[in-house]
């Protein structure tokens, strides 16, 4: 214990930061700005990360990323965080754009950082394996909807298509406004029918891809560790970062750059999601090559950045403000509870199952084109790919996540004119 180090902390100099921390926060000293919203963020974040990566059992089936989600999640379910501290960190994540922030750099980061013949014979792939995937997913929770007593059409539009829909502000929101003016319903009867269905999915996927990790490790002639395509063609190796503060600085612009590039798009384009439009620009330009290797490095090395600072410090924001037990406990029945990871199961199985027949590793498959389907958008890619240990598959992981989930709107938007 004397070499235990938390963020970087010998424990006791940590400890004593968390209590200082706890005492801000139970005294009222947490007001909606960044420097105390940050601080419980990453102090909670990083205790977590530790607690997950170190306890005994934890470690081997969870893990840091997953205990960082639950964890949080408990905290403010158990009323242990202080009102005005979640409102904080609330604005903070959500409002202020803290996980855009950081999501942001990541899709730049990883994006830059694939060679551009393996993104686009990768894509090309990964696509039909997740339709047929996610299709299969979408058929057992017609099947269970009737065990549940929802019908066959109901288990399919209050299940299986929100946990598709590619996360809350993206996916069932959007849907509840879509169900509600073909049904005369109000919208939030319909959200709050839809949302433990999406919420629980994505937990599912999280604490399968801690154990999905767990079996590569055991299985390592399944998984690629990182690696999606295995059809024998070599990649270019991206040399070693060797960042520097202006490199950084140019990074964190390109990464604000093309999210505004993509905030733009969405507004004449709104159709298409902002990450979407991100991501498709992002593509282009790595496609084409035509920004310079001294910028895309500054993009990798950003995203690097953001990966190693912040990634603890998000996810226990996903946990504290995303992820609501209490709504989950209200709905959940064993039989509900089984329903989703049978859907998330057949999900991640197909995937994997397809992947190897196209020239994938089936882990990675599984993970990328299955897992995050059932996941909450761009935040819910960065839980289950941390949970999973396997950062690298981001890119293929959005564009996925952003390419589906419009799908199920489009089909959960028809579906309820026919069958609501």
């Amino acid at each position: 214990m004397k070499d235990f180090k938390v963020a970087g902390f010998p424990l006791p100099l940590y400890v004593l930061i968390l209590a200082l921390t706890a005492a801000c926060m139970f005294t009222g000293c947490v007001p909606k700005s960044l420097v105390p919203a940050f601080l419980v963020l990453m102090v909670f974040g990083e205790g977590l990360n530790a607690i997950g990566n170190n306890v005994p059992v934890v470690k081997t089936y969870l893990g840091g990323s997953v205990i960082c989600i639950l964890g949080s999640a408990i905290l403010t379910a158990g009323g242990l965080i202080p009102e005005q501290t979640i409102e904080t960190l609330d604005y903070f994540v959500n409002d202020s754009g803290f996980l855009i922030f950081y999501i942001a750099a990541l899709i730049c980061g990883s994006l830059f950082n694939i060679d551009r013949n393996l993104l686009i014979r990768a894509t090309v792939k990964l696509l039909p394996v997740a339709v047929i995937s996610l299709s299969m997913g979408i058929l057992l929770s017609g099947i269970m909807g009737i065990i549940l007593g929802e019908g066959f059409w109901g288990g399919i539009l209050y299940i299986g298509v929100p946990m598709t829909s590619g996360g809350m502000t993206a996916g069932t929101v959007p849907l509840s406004a879509m169900y509600s003016q073909a049904l005369g319903v109000e919208a939030a009867d319909v959200l709050t029918k839809m949302a433990p269905a999406t919420v629980l999915g994505n937990c599912v996927a999280i604490i399968f891809g801690g154990l999905l990790n767990n079996f590569g490790k055991k299985h390592p002639e399944t998984t690629g560790n990182g690696v999606l395509v295995n059809d024998g063609k070599t990649v270019k190796k991206t040399p070693p970062l060797k960042p520097t503060f202006a490199s950084l600085c140019t990074g964190m612009i390109i990464a604000f750059a093309f999210y505004q590039l993509g905030a733009i798009l969405h507004r004449f384009v709104p159709v298409i999601p902002t990450y979407a439009w991100m991501i498709i620009a992002v593509v282009l330009v790595k496609g084409t090559g035509i920004m310079s290797e001294e910028l895309e490095d500054a993009a990798r090395e950003w995203g690097q950045f953001a990966i190693k600072s912040w990634t603890a410090a998000a996810l226990a924001g996903i946990g504290f403000t995303l992820i609501d037990l209490n709504t989950i406990l209200k709905t959940l029945t064993p039989l509900y509870l089984i329903t989703v990871v049978l859907i998330v199961g057949i999900i991640t199985f197909t995937a994997s199952v397809l992947g190897k027949l196209v020239g994938f590793f089936p882990l990675e498959s599984a993970i990328a084109a299955g897992m995050c389907t059932t996941n909450m958008g761009g935040s819910g890619n960065v839980a289950v790919l941390s949970s999973a240990h396997r950062m690298e598959l981001l890119p293929f992981a959005q564009i996925v996540t952003r390419s589906c989930g419009a799908l199920m709107l489009t089909i959960g938007g028809i579906l309820v004119q026919m069958v609501g």
